[in-house]
């Protein structure tokens, strides 16, 4: 009884300390990323903005593999670079880092996808733990998925993966006449889950969570995002208008230092969920006002 209840001490002493550390380490304790004002158009197009983000200061976010809670994963991404430009009315943020593989829409239950993602916190003051926020202070994820976005370009197909594939029988639903019904033999798809639709208009899910284990998608889906792989490199361009009606998105405004941090995926690591590379501290942005 005397050792349970000292492990039990030694347990909750060590929680404690793990909290206080992850408090601390989440504090910014770097410069300002500068979000550069452009009156110019950026196009949603990786290679057409380029121009517009070399203008841009680039900032590279060193990462480390996440093994603080289990899962543990990552390791293979060491950085991240960030370009950010602002136009008054849209926020646009070019992520970019070195990936030897692509790895897009999994085939098989072995494979995993590359992804990249933002952290924010929802409303100012006093940041939330790094790692998912807390039941007080939620954070807003915008996560681009190199899955989403080969699904915007190809249909899904498992005959890709398995091309001796046969199937028994498709009930043909091109003979129901109510659109109604014909969803509903994808209940997926016709609950809303965005997991399930058969067409993509952006690459990135708008997320929000309170915690460990409340990861939520967003009713309203506010951010766009499209990625581009090349020569053993991923460039990531994400967007959405400044200011949204949405409560639990972030907020930005011209003069302010709202917060970020981020997360990436390597499928070819066979990185998913909470196996992935990290930064530990919150970084701060800069919106730079119209000169």
């Amino acid at each position: 009884m005397y050792i349970r209840r000292v492990l039990l001490m030694v347990s909750l002493g060590i929680l404690l300390l793990g909290l206080a550390v992850i408090t601390a380490i989440g504090q910014p304790q770097q410069p300002p990323i500068d979000v550069m004002f452009t009156g110019a158009r950026v196009p949603l197009d990786v290679e057409r903005a380029a121009p517009l983000f070399a203008r841009a200061a680039a900032r590279a976010i060193p990462l480390i593999p996440q093994t603080l809670i289990r899962p543990h994963g990552g390791g293979t991404i060491k950085e991240v670079r960030i370009r950010a430009l602002h136009d008054g009315k849209m926020i646009y943020i070019e992520l970019s880092w070195s990936d030897t593989t692509s790895n897009a829409t999994p085939r098989r239950q072995t494979d995993f996808t590359d992804a990249a993602a933002l952290q924010f916190p929802v409303a100012p003051g006093t940041l939330p733990n790094p790692f998912m926020g807390d039941r007080l202070r939620p954070v807003n994820i915008w996560q681009w998925k190199a899955s989403w976005q080969d699904e915007l370009t190809r249909a899904r197909d498992l005959r890709v993966a398995y091309p001796d594939m046969a199937v028994d029988y498709y009930y043909d639903t091109q003979f129901l006449k109510d659109e109604a019904a014909r969803r509903a033999f994808n209940a997926g798809a016709a609950a809303g889950n965005l997991l399930s639709l058969p067409r993509r208009t952006s690459a990135v899910e708008d997320l929000v969570a309170w915690g460990f284990g409340t990861l939520t998608t967003q009713p309203q889906q506010d951010v766009v995002g499209f990625g581009s792989w090349r020569q053993g490199r991923w460039t990531v361009l994400l967007a959405r208008p400044l200011r949204t009606g949405d409560p639990a998105d972030v907020q930005f405004q011209t003069g302010t230092a709202p917060f970020v941090n981020f997360a990436v995926w390597d499928g070819g690591n066979r990185d998913r969920n909470g196996q992935k590379n990290v930064t530990l501290m919150w970084w701060p942005l800069r919106l730079r006002a119209r000169p």
